[in-house]
This record gives C-alpha cells, structure tokens and sequence, in this order.
C-alpha cells in the first residue's frame, strides 16, 4: 500500500536511462490502477458517468502490455494479491473508512444528482498509452468503478498473458521481488513497498507513470530504482541500509533522505525502536503468507473471494485463534443517506459463505463484512447456517430463479428481476414504504426517470451487488462438495455475466424498460404474491392513472393546498417520531435541527402530493408554536426547499403575523419566493409596501417577488444559467451567462453596487459563489474574498445572506471574515447566527470550535443557540456520520 515520501526522496538517486530489452514482473493490481488513470486523463472527475467502462478499462490494460513488448521487455509474469495479512487490517479499515468519508462529501456536494457526462463517447476512447503529462485531479470525486482489479484480471485470463497471469496465496510484492532477485529483470509498478525487497545485484523498480516511450526509436525510457545503485550513493549498507532508511521515513515525515540515510549508518533509532521495526520488517518484507495447498483452488477465483479462500485456510492451522472471516466488498458508488447497497443481497452471500465453509470442517461460522465504515469497526456480522442446510439454501435460490425465468422472455434480465425483488423484500422486511426500485420502474414508464439521481445511482449499486453476490455463490460453489442441487445451481449460474458486463450507470435505465416491456413484472407479480401491500404497487406500474376532471388535469410543477388542516391526518410511525423529537421543547435543539433536517428530506424526495410528503410537511409546520426564533426560522427555510405548494398557507400566516419575529417573517417570505408560485405575490407586494415595516421584511418581500416573476417569465427561458454544485433553491439565480463568463472582479463591482437592485446584486452573490466550487478552481479564493467585501453593506439582510453562502462553500478562507461578524456583537443578529452556523460547516478546520465555544453565553439567545447547532455540525463534520439526520434508515448503514 506504499511507503508515503520513499518514491519521492530517492527519485534523485534513480538512474533514469532507456529500458534494455529484459524480463519483467508486473504487479498485477497497480498495472489495473494505471490502466484506469491512462483512461480518466481527459475525462471530468467529479463526474461517474465519464469513468471508462470495464471493456475499455481491460483493453487498456493488454494494449498496455502489448506495447511494451513491442519495445523489447517481456512480460515474464503478472502478479496478484490474493491474501493480505492481519497486520494491514488497520491501514485497510482506515482506507475504507476514508473512502466512506469521501464518498458522504462528494454525497454532500452533490446532494440531489451528479453531474453527467459532456460527451458519450469519453468513456469509450482510446486513451494514450504513454502520455508525457498526467490531468490534475478533481477535488472531490466519486469512487473508482468497484470491480476494477477483477475485470483486468479477467481480460488477462481471456488473452496470451493467462499462462503468466497468478492469484498468489499473498501480497504480490514478494513473489515479484523474488521472480527478479532469481531471474534478473525490472518489476514494474506503482508501489514504494517493492523499493524495501531486495531485488538482487541487477534488478530494479520502474514506476508505470514515469516511463516515457521514444516511438522512432522503439524505446521506452523511465528512472530505474536499482537498490544496489541506490545504498552505494548513499552510503548505506547494500543488505539493511534500505530496510531502515524506509523505517525512519515511515516514523518521521519530517525527516530528509540525507538525515534518514545517517540514522541508518549509525542505526540509533532501530535499536530504540526494535520491536516496531521487526513489525516493519514483518509487515513489507515478510508478511503472513497462505496456505499453499489452497493456491490452485484460488486461481480462478476473484481477489477478494480468494482472500477469503485462504483465510479459512489460515484458520485451520492449530495455532490460529481466528474466530470469524472477513470480506472486504468492492466499494460502491451508492447513496450514503440510504442503507448500503449490499444489504439488499446479504442472503444471496450467505449462502455463498455457507459454500466456503463446507469446504473445510471447520468451527467457524461467522463472517464479518467490511463494506461502507463510519469508523475502523468490525464490520457487519454474519452468522452462516450449519452445513446440512446448505442444499436447502440452494434449492431456495433455484426456486426463486426458475420462477422468474418462467415469465421472462429474456433469459438475461433474470439477475435484474432478481435484484428487484430483493429490494422489495428488503422493503418488506422493514416496513419502510415504496420499495425504491418499484418507484424507479414507475418514474421509468412516465419517461422521467433521472439516470444522473442519488436514488437510481443506489439501485444500480444495488444491483452490481446482487450480481457480484452471485458470482461468490458460483465461484465458490464450484470448490463445494458437489450434490446435485450444487451441481444445477453452478450450471445456472453458468449464465451469469462476466464483470465486463455487469450493470452499469449507462445501461441500467435500459435494462429496466426491457425488464418491464418482457414480462419482469409479470414475475415480480408472482413472486410477491403474498405481500398484499406491494401487489397493487407492481400492477400499477405501466397502468394508467385514473381519468380526472379538466381542471385536476391541469398540473402544476407546485401543488397549491387549501387548508392543511382540513387533509385527513396520514400516520407513519418515522414521520410520527421525527414530528415528535422536532416539536418537543425538552427535546435538545440539535436533535431537533436533525429531525427537521429528516422531515424536509421526506418532504422532498416523496411525491409532492403523497401522504408522506403532505404529513411532513404538516410536522414541520407543527414546531412553529416554538419560542425559539431560531428554530422557527428554519422551518421556514426548509419548507422553502421542498418544492411543496402544500407549504405556502403555512408561510403566508408567518409572514402575516405582525408579533412574529422579524426574522422568521423574513425567512417565510423568502420561502414563498423559492416556491415560486405566482399567488403568493399579492401578499409578498402588500408587505413590501406596507408603513412601518421591518426593513429585513421588506427586502426580502422586494427579492422574492422579483424571484417569482423571473421564475414566471420568458426572460427564464432563454437565460443560460451555469451549473451549480448546490441543490438548494436561492432567493436569485445566478446572474445569466453570456458569450463570455463574467470574471471575479466584474460580479465583485455588481455585488456591492448600491444603486443596482437587490435582485440583481444576488445573482451576482450566488455567481460569486458557483466560481467558489469546488475548492480548488483557480477562481475559488478570490470568489471568497470578494463575497467577504459584502459584510461592509449596509443592509443587514445582504450580510446574512453572504453569511449564509459562506456557510454552503465551507471554504477556510471565509473564516476570517465569519469570525469577525460573529465576534462584532454590534452586528445584527440574525447576521452573527448565520455566520456561526456557517462557521460550523467548518468544524473540522482549526480554531473554528474554540471561536464558537466563546459565544455560547452571548446576550442575544439566537446567537446563543446557533453556536449550539454549529458546535454539533462541528462535530458531524469530524466525525463519519453519513448524514446530518435522523431518517431510522441512515443509522442503521453499515
């Protein structure tokens, strides 16, 4: 996994010259990795529909090889880790709790959709094979596609390079070290542990991005780490000397090769140290190693099922204590507010599980799955049958299978009628509404089925997992002891796609249609029999609706209720409790921002005119009895942004109501300009215009009804608008692009011209922002800086709204700015509480938690209570929650 800075320091003392035609041993896994960086050089980071697909990804990977061969280095052989040991669990728990991290920010930064690709056929190019400049990369990104190292090792099966293609019962890093020590030769890779191995007097290491090749010439050129070479420039000894100055480096970030390379001549801090350089030495030169007589059943075999192979392998040793196994699932590209994406298919792994341990007689019987972590935990467990049950297992997943092929004209949609059904009893088994799939296949037949949306981004993980589950079953069901029913279910799942096909993001939307037109509902329809609830959900699907009179058929984007408290209350015991942890005044403010959080969720992502939506929408409203104006504001704000008609009669009474507090009524009338809806204007004009009223009230009465006529208007329709990172539903668009975009210093001059409209001045505000992300766009700083110059404006209700839009770019070079406004208790309230809930997005900067912790005593209780929310999205913000919620299904992901 790399020794962090050893590439770097010993670069200098690399011989860089042209590779002389020699033998070489390829590390298998980084040689997948490079193959994959080859095909994203031009493609947009931050978007999964442009990641190449896994035929290109293979092709890539022999082309690679082919070419390099042309130039006169054999591929001598390929390498494969199939077993890691125990002493990386931490570093490989680590890893997967940082890419859950990730994935929550790439989650939070496109809350809604992510962005779709530019061009189709991206994904499908043909990438250069030895560029002389590598893109920079994306400041927050999806996951690499799941199955990466599997499907270049399955392209490697399927070409010449088979016969040296090797799952070995290990790390690769040894078996390559040891193939040049005894053959001579390079090891090409991307990983630093191979600089520790001894290579022999003439092996050597090249990286894959530094070989550079001469097409005329017919050579390829890269830096060669030769380890011999290395030790004498140094004056280290040839035998340990690079073995230590890797163990200071590793124990010193700070140290230099030259300081590293004189600890090591005198070897002071390895006698200081001893027993953490023998782990060293244990962990990158000689690690725990499998079983051999378990290696041949493993050639075929994935990676990650193999480790498990060899796992129970290890287990079976006398003097092994293990008590559980581990499997390290690809990590998907699913919904972080949903439950993981393999919980759907759990029974199918079992099984699979099951299969394994009938392998050996063994006491085992627990498997621990390491999927998506919020912490370096254990994982989630898995008790597994005892092994007489095992045909029974199988017979169940025949039966279910041959049911659905017996009303499916397209044998091959099997495995997708199957994950559906698996999300249904998922559904079931929870009582937790519309099964997701069921909803997708609706919004499918209407046409409106959005393939760049959280939810379908969740379903075709769902289904990568439903097939990768059976791809363990049939992998290792072929190393069971073979009954007849294992015998028809290996055959069955003879059938089963290769990883180049599995569903994708490209073609699942396709797969739906052709689920639905040939006859897959007709065995969702069979298979669901028994579930009185769901049944009319599936027949309905496709059927259309009812006929309706002339004045119900003219729909609008935003459902205008009469009275809410006229509908028939709906109850749902989630909406229920979040209603009652919202409402409760015992109940502390954070828990109560969580549950608001989760309500505006379900107002939001529902169908505007659902049961679910309209009760949450009525939860919400509930809380205004509150007496904390804080919390009332933000009622306000969320009912804003569900796009709920239903919301506006609740507003409306907020802003009418003369003793409410001037910052709630702003907050309603801004929430009736994101609605958006033209009946909402009469009332916005009557107190924009009315004597004596709140300036707050009145500027924000100005900007929401200029809001709802540009909403209404031509002029909307032929603005070209740039793509935002942010879902949220602003009192202004950005301002238009043009035919050239406006620069920094240009939108900076229209945000603090005073003679411009307010309107106008927040486009300018919200363009501002939209150059601030991500992060590192060369316009993000200077985009920060000049939103911070609107804290000198006059109106209060400007500088909380900068306030605010600091608080969506969570950029730390707002906070010098919010904490000056939060620290000048001469300044307006409702500017001081927005700048510490902004300042809160940022918690895990330093100093911002201190800052906060000053002001929560301060004199005015909005302030006071906003430090309380922000202290607790601090918290969130460091912490590996996956969502600022309280939705039950959230805390139950794995």
């Amino acid at each position: 996994m790399g020794i962090p800075r050893l590439k770097r320091l010993l670069e200098p003392f690399a011989d860089r010259k042209i590779i002389q035609p020699c033998k070489a041993v390829i590390d298998g896994p980084a040689l997948a990795y490079h193959a994959l960086t080859l095909c994203s050089r031009g493609t947009l980071k931050s978007s999964p529909f442009e990641q190449p697909s896994y035929e290109v990804l293979g092709r890539t990977a022999i082309d690679w090889l082919n070419q390099i061969e042309e130039y006169g280095v054999e591929v001598s052989q390929i390498y494969f880790d199939g077993f890691l040991p125990a002493l990386k669990r931490p570093e490989r728990t680590q890893r997967l709790a940082a890419m859950t991290k990730d994935l929550v920010k790439y989650h939070s930064l496109y809350p809604t959709k992510v962005p779709k690709e530019r061009s189709l056929s991206l994904a499908e190019s043909v990438p250069e094979l030895f560029p002389t400049s590598w893109g920079g990369e994306a400041y927050t990104k999806p996951p690499i596609p799941p199955f990466l190292v599997p499907v270049v090792i399955d392209a490697l099966r399927c070409s010449k390079y088979r016969p040296v293609t090797t799952i070995v019962g290990g790390e690769a890093d040894g078996p390559c070290a040891s193939f040049v020590r005894d053959s001579g030769g390079i090891v090409l890779t991307s990983d630093s542990d191979l600089l520790v191995h001894d290579l022999g007097e003439n092996g050597a290491v090249v990286f894959f991005p530094d070989i550079e090749a001469d097409v005329e010439a017919k050579n390829l050129i890269s830096p060669q780490y030769q380890r011999s070479n290395i030790c004498r420039k140094l004056s280290i000894n040839p035998d340990t000397g690079l073995s230590y100055l890797s163990f200071e480096i590793l124990n010193d970030r700070h140290l230099t090769v030259e300081q590293g390379a004189e600890r090591s001549r005198r070897g002071d801090a390895i006698t200081l140290t001893k027993h953490e350089y023998d782990r060293f030495l244990a962990l990158y030169l000689s690690p725990e190693t499998a079983l051999n007589d378990s290696t041949s059943s493993c050639s075929s075999l994935d990676p990650r099922i193999s480790e498990l192979v060899f796992q129970l392998s290890n287990a079976s040793l006398p003097e092994n204590t293990e008590t559980k196994l581990e499997m390290y699932l690809p990590f998907l590209l699913d919904s972080p507010s949903r439950t993981s994406a393999w919980e759907s298919s759990k029974d199918i792994r079992c099984l699979a599980y099951h299969c394994l341990l009938s392998t050996r007689q063994t006491s085992l019987r627990c498997v621990s799955e390491m999927r998506r972590l919020q912490s370096t935990s254990s994982g989630v467990q898995f008790e597994v049958e005892h092994t007489s049950k095992l045909d029974e297992e199988c017979a169940a997943l025949l039966k279910t299978l041959a049911r659905i092929k017996s009303n499916i004209q397209d044998s091959n949609l099997v495995w997708a009628v199957l994950t559906i059904y698996q999300d249904i009893l998922m559904t079931v088994d929870r009582a937790r509404g519309t099964p997701l799939s069921l909803d997708l296949l609706a919004h499918e037949v209407k046409g409106d089925l959005d393939h760049s949306s959280w939810d379908f981004l969740h379903l075709v993980a769902q289904a990568q997992a439903t097939y990768y589950s059976l791809r363990m079953v049939k992998q290792l069901a072929g190393l069971a002891p073979q009954t007849e029913l294992m015998a028809e279910l290996i055959g069955t799942l003879s059938e089963l796609p290769s990883l180049k096909d599995f569903p994708s993001i490209h073609n699942f939307s396709d797969t739906l249609r052709r689920v639905r037109e040939q006859g897959g509902l007709k065995s969702l329809t069979a298979l669901c029999a028994d579930f009185d609830d769901i049944l009319p959900r599936i027949e309905s699907i496709g059927k259309p609706s009812p006929v309706e009179s002339k004045k119900s058929n003219k729909r609008k984007a935003i459902q205008t209720a009469a009275e809410p408290q006229t509908r028939k209350r709906f109850t749902n015991p989630t909406i229920a409790q979040l209603r009652e942890s919202l409402c409760a005044e015992s109940t502390p403010l954070p828990v109560r921002f969580r549950a608001l959080f989760s309500l505006k969720h379900l107002a939001k992502t529902n169908d505007l005119k659902s049961p679910e939506s309209l009760a949450s929408i009525d939860a919400i409203a509930a809380a205004f009895t509150s007496p904390s104006a804080l919390l009332k504001h933000e009622l306000a704000y969320c009912l804003g942004q569900t796009g709920n008609g239903a919301a506006i009669p609740y507003l409306t009474r907020v802003l009418e109501d003369l003793a409410e507090d001037p910052m709630c009524r702003h907050e309603a009338a801004e929430a009736l300009g994101a609605l958006g809806d033209a009946q909402s204007l009469e009332v916005l004009k009557q107190y924009r215009d009315r004597e004596g009223e709140e300036v707050c009230v009145k500027e924000t009465c100005e900007i929401a009804i200029d809001r709802i006529e540009w909403e209404n208007s031509e002029q909307r329709k032929k603005e070209k608008l740039r793509q935002s990172d942010f879902a949220s539903v602003d009192p202004a668009p950005p301002l238009a692009q043009g035919q050239e975009q406006p620069t920094v210093e240009e939108l900076g001059k229209t945000l603090m011209d005073t003679t411009k409209p307010l309107f106008l001045r927040y486009r300018a505000m919200f363009a501002l922002r939209d150059l601030a992300s991500p992060p590192d766009l060369p316009t993000a700083v200077p985009a920060v800086h000049a939103l911070a110059a609107g804290f000198a404006d006059s109106s209060a209700l400007f500088r909380h709204e900068i306030a605010f839009v600091f608080g969506q770019l969570s950029h730390p070079a707002s906070i010098p700015a919010l904490t000056a406004a939060l620290s000048n208790t001469e300044e307006a309230s409702m500017v001081r509480h927005e700048a510490a809930e902004a300042l809160g997005s940022l918690g895990d900067e330093e100093g911002v938690e201190e800052t906060l912790k000053k002001f929560l005593h301060d004199k005015e209780a909005v302030v006071r209570e906003s430090c309380i929310v922000a202290l607790d999205m601090a918290e969130y913000e460091k912490s590996n929650e996956t969502e600022y919620a309280l939705i039950p299904e959230v805390e139950g992901t794995a």
